[in-house]
Formats: C-alpha cells, sequence, structure tokens
C-alpha cells in the first residue's frame, strides 16, 4: 500500500479533539492543509479550538458527540461522506480514566471506561470504515488510515487502573483485528494502535465530562485512603515523568507515515514488553512493570 506524505486538503477525522493528544493533532494538522472534522464531548473547549482553527484558514466541522453513543458518530460520517471528497485520516482517539482497587471501584466506572475507551473505538470504526473502503485509494493511491489511541496500557499490565487498562486491551485488540480484516478483504485502509506510556495532557480531569446520572459522586469508595492514593500517585507520576504532548505527537504521525502498526512513544517501556511476552510462554505469575 501507498501510504501519504502530504497533507494538504486530507480528510482528518479526530474524537477527543478537544484536549491533550486530539487537540495537538488537530492544530498540527490543520496547518499543515487538513480539513478537519473534530468531535469531543467537551464542548466549552471543542468550539474555541474550532474557531481559532478557522481564523488561521483551517476548514474545520466541529461536532459535540459521546463516542459511548454510536449515533452521533454516525450521522457525522454520514455528513462528511456527503461533503467531503475523502476521509483520509481517522484518529479514534477520546479516552478516559479511572483509577481503583478491582473489587472495590463502583462497576459505573467499568461501565464508563469500557463505553468510552473500548466502544468508542468500536463505534468510529463501525462509523467511518465502510466509507473509507468505498472510497478506494486516493488519486495517487495511497491508503487512508484509521489510528486507535490505545495505551502502553494495553500491553503491560498497569496495577493501579483496573478499568483502564482492560478497556485498552480490548480497543487494542479490536484494532488489531480490525487490520486482519481490512487485509482479508484487500482494501485500501491501514489500521495503526498507538500505544504511549504517559503523556502530558489533562487526562487525569476527565471525570470532568461525566454525565451526573451515570454514577454516584457520593459513593463513599471516592474518599477512601485507597482511592485517593491511587489518584495521588497517578497525579505524581503525570507531573513528574510525563512527556510533553508535542513529542508524542511527532511520534505518532512519522510512525503512521511509515506504516507502523505499533506505534509505541515510550521506547523504555520495550524491555517490560518483552518481558511480559516471556512471561506468558513461560507461564509466569503477573509482576508490576518497573517505571
Amino acid at each position: 500500500m501507498t501510504i501519504m506524505t502530504s497533507y494538504d486538503d486530507k480528510g482528518v477525522v479526530i474524537t477527543g479533539a478537544a484536549n491533550g493528544i486530539g487537540r495537538e493533532l488537530a492544530e498540527r494538522l490543520g496547518r499543515a492543509g487538513a480539513r478537519l472534522a473534530l468531535a469531543d464531548i467537551d464542548e466549552e473547549r471543542l468550539r474555541p479550538l474550532a474557531e481559532k482553527l478557522r481564523g488561521e484558514g483551517v476548514d474545520v466541522v466541529d461536532t459535540v458527540l459521546d463516542v459511548a453513543q454510536p449515533d452521533g458518530l454516525a450521522a457525522l460520517a454520514q455528513r462528511l461522506g456527503e461533503e467531503w471528497d475523502r476521509v483520509d485520516y481517522v484518529f479514534a482517539n477520546a479516552g478516559v480514566i479511572s483509577v481503583g482497587c478491582i473489587w472495590q471501584e463502583p462497576v459505573s466506572d467499568w461501565q464508563w471506561l469500557l463505553g468510552t475507551n473500548t466502544m468508542g473505538a468500536v463505534h468510529t470504526m463501525r462509523a467511518f470504515i465502510p466509507l473509507m473502503v468505498d472510497q478506494g485509494p486516493d488519486a495517487e493511491g495511497a491508503s487512508s488510515h484509521f489510528v486507535t489511541t490505545a495505551s502502553i496500557a494495553s500491553l503491560l499490565t498497569v496495577e493501579n487502573s483496573p478499568a483502564y487498562v482492560a478497556s485498552k486491551f480490548a480497543a487494542l485488540s479490536a484494532t488489531e483485528v480490525l487490520e486482519l480484516q481490512l487485509q482479508d478483504a484487500g482494501a485500501p485502509v491501514m489500521a495503526h494502535a498507538v500505544c504511549p506510556a504517559i503523556v502530558r495532557t489533562d487526562l487525569l480531569d476527565c471525570a470532568r465530562h461525566r454525565h451526573p446520572g451515570s454514577f454516584d459522586p457520593a459513593d463513599p469508595y471516592y474518599a477512601s485512603p485507597d482511592f485517593r492514593r491511587r489518584a495521588q500517585g497517578a497525579a505524581q507520576e503525570m507531573a513528574t515523568v510525563g512527556m510533553p504532548v508535542e513529542q508524542a505527537v511527532t511520534t505518532i504521525l512519522d510512525e503512521v507515515e511509515k506504516g507502523t502498526f505499533y506505534i509505541l512513544t515510550h521506547p523504555q517501556y520495550n524491555p517490560a514488553v518483552l518481558g511480559r511476552v516471556q512471561g506468558i510462554v513461560n507461564g509466569a505469575r503477573p509482576t508490576k512493570v518497573v517505571r
């Protein structure tokens, strides 16, 4: 498959576009000449970003939606299929995180993370992959790209965030299957899975977008010493070892253009990934990741 090297007039869809990696992708690709469809549940930050980019001459469609609900994504795909010549890149980037003890954390946390991180990626695939397959390659023979933001936690079991790890393992597996099925179909679409470790974003503040009726903020677990310890540990890691988002996005775009499937932004974790595989083959018990 031929790989794109220019973003001029390329159609780019980004979910989770208002913050973090999604925002950096939007700004970087918009200024490189792409037309953008930006989607996020965070209207307060999405709308100003879209207006800012329009002021810089970028063609922007902005849509407030929750990726856990398929209808908004389906409507966006239908609109772009009617208004754009092509959709060249889809970044299924929306994601949320929680921390907790697997037998104490509220079930609603699991529903939230699986709905957003796993089903959000699946809903995005179901909305856009048919369009990307049907449109075929571009005039230069280049394939389109579907990029899932998974996590290093889709390759390594991190003990602090059980629902996050499970949801990201599932998102990665779905993307692996997507790539195999695209190959079987001979489709001019390449799937990619981004597996970053800690990137300096506001991900830990994601609960501000959570629907009030979807959980009980007064649940005693959120006031427990266990929850507070885990939350404080996550915040400390974000502040002290988080990679600048600009550096992560540079790696992501470089590797997408190379056709890389597993995009690892933090090579210092590669030995741990290899160790996990060896442990599986050896039947070893899980061990904590050395950070």
